[in-house]
């Protein structure tokens, strides 16, 4: 059977595949596929979906064949001996990467802006990510969305949860006198929620946004998980010839070189806080070493976009080819 043609289950399952009484009331097939970002991962690399999963199989003494659409480190893989979890670079295709493919024809690059960042759904990360930038000095409304509000106390209680005994002094990359206002404040861009998954529409939107800014922090699903997750967000920039980094799990910047074969800008930024396992950590490390780019000119800027001129074209090449998707192939 072809993976597109597999039984799946979506989020909208979640709850019942996370709660095991009730996942013993639902019917599951040998091979199924299993989508999106499973609530995320333990810093030990664990899930509850997959866990009630496996301790289903093995109590049926069966070894489920799941396919999801990124690649689930061995690491991990190996937690789950009554799941044998595989790839289907066809998902990955259809759920996230094909959006872009009639995306030939770029906008010039044309810089008056160090930073966008795009944020939807209101996961932590992207609460920390948009409050950082907003810190920083990089926040400018007519290139960083924020479509939803949230308040001082959650900051404070999300860098109590990673930075326990550190607060006070994480706490000055993120809060300041006027948060309260700045984080009760959606900036949107006139999106609505119809548009969420519209990226041939959300491109027109954001497109000018990407080649009129030095540098796109994409804003990754679940950047608190701790094992690497791939979506269409990156791709935005890499169809445009833009720069981007992203606020994402631990290791996902090497995991798109390894598994997807994009080349990283090395002339440019130092990834050692891809490497960083603690969320909080890790977006300050993020933050601070691009901050040194923040005080140059459009033409400044223009020169170092020349520094990686050769890996840009080279990614935009690699998606069009379609040599992405047959790097991803050689990992099923």
């Amino acid at each position: 059977m072809n993976h597109l043609e597999l039984p799946i289950f979506r989020p909208e399952h979640y709850a019942d595949l996370s709660n095991y009484s009730q996942l013993l009331k639902m019917s599951i097939p040998d091979r199924f596929v299993l989508m999106d970002h499973f609530n995320g991962f333990s810093k030990n690399g664990y899930s509850l979906i997959l866990d009630n999963l496996n301790k289903l199989a093995s109590e049926r003494n069966k070894v489920y064949e799941v396919y999801h659409h990124n690649v689930i480190p061995d690491t991990v893989c190996f937690k789950y001996p009554n799941l044998n979890i595989r790839v289907s670079e066809a998902w990955q295709h259809r759920y996230h990467t094909w959006h872009f493919e009639q995306h030939t024809q770029p906008a010039s690059i044309d810089y008056q802006n160090f930073v966008c960042s795009f944020n939807g759904s209101p996961h932590v990360s992207r609460k920390l990510l948009v409050s950082a930038i907003k810190k920083f000095g990089y926040f400018d409304p007519d290139y960083c969305s924020k479509n939803f509000t949230y308040s001082v106390d959650n900051i404070d209680g999300y860098i109590n949860e990673y930075m326990s005994d550190a607060l006070i002094l994480y706490r000055k990359f993120f809060i300041s006198e006027d948060s309260e206002k700045f984080f009760q404040t959606p900036n949107t861009f006139g999106h609505t929620e119809d548009f969420r998954y519209q990226h041939t529409k959300n491109m027109h939107i954001l497109e000018d946004r990407i080649t009129n800014s030095f540098l796109h922090i994409v804003s990754e699903t679940l950047a608190t998980s701790y094992v690497p997750y791939v979506t269409e967000k990156s791709f935005y920039s890499i169809v445009s010839k833009g720069l981007f980094l992203a606020y994402a799990q631990p290791g996902w910047h090497a995991y798109i070189e390894k598994y997807y074969g994009f080349k990283l800008y090395t002339n440019l930024f130092n990834y050692t806080f891809d490497s960083i396992v603690n969320p909080i950590e890790r977006l300050v490390e993020l933050m601070t070493m691009v901050g040194k780019y923040s005080k140059l000119t459009p033409s400044e800027w223009h020169d170092l976009y020349l520094l990686e001129q050769d890996s840009i074209e080279f990614n935009w090449n690699h998606y069009h080819s379609g040599n992405y998707r047959k790097r991803l192939q050689s990992h099923e």
